[in-house]
């Protein structure tokens, strides 16, 4: 899922297509690593753009937010190239994005969560909890062409 397409080269020139609206995060990302563990009880497909929370029993590891109950304690957003299927109790080497910029149309919600559900220990929104972390949400549309 390459985000630059390389036109042509010459000696001393180079046109190069970047492709936006392909990746959620956009901009002075840092990220951590952690083991996601899937604790939902079924196969889990693992999305890029899900949230995380973390594993308070074990250290160094996360879990999927998974309803409107766990939406306070999310501390990040899953970076995987593409989606992966888990089995139950399945666990998976990952980086998860802890603030900067990202593509707010690109995030993957558990149920009906939108970024505008307040969370239920918090009179927050997912948006001011992702806001208060250090992620600038952005809504970005691609509107234009490359041979304009």
């Amino acid at each position: 899922m390459s985000g630059i397409i390389q036109r042509n080269a010459t000696g001393n020139q180079s046109t190069a297509d970047f492709i936006s609206g392909l990746h959620i995060f956009l901009f002075d990302n840092h990220f951590q690593e952690a083991v996601f563990k899937n604790t939902t009880g079924a196969e889990l497909i693992l999305k890029p753009g899900s949230l995380v929370v973390r594993d308070i029993a074990t250290p160094g590891q996360v879990t999927p937010a998974v309803d409107d109950a766990t939406i306070d304690n999310v501390i990040g957003i899953v970076f995987i190239e593409e989606e992966v299927t888990l089995a139950i109790g399945g666990s998976l080497a990952i980086n998860y994005g802890i603030d900067g910029g990202i593509d707010e149309s690109k995030l993957s919600f558990p149920g009906t969560v939108t970024l505008d559900t307040v969370a239920a220990t918090k009179a927050k929104t997912l948006r001011d909890n992702l806001n208060g972390q250090g992620f600038q949400l952005e809504s970005s549309v691609q509107n234009t062409k490359y041979d304009n």
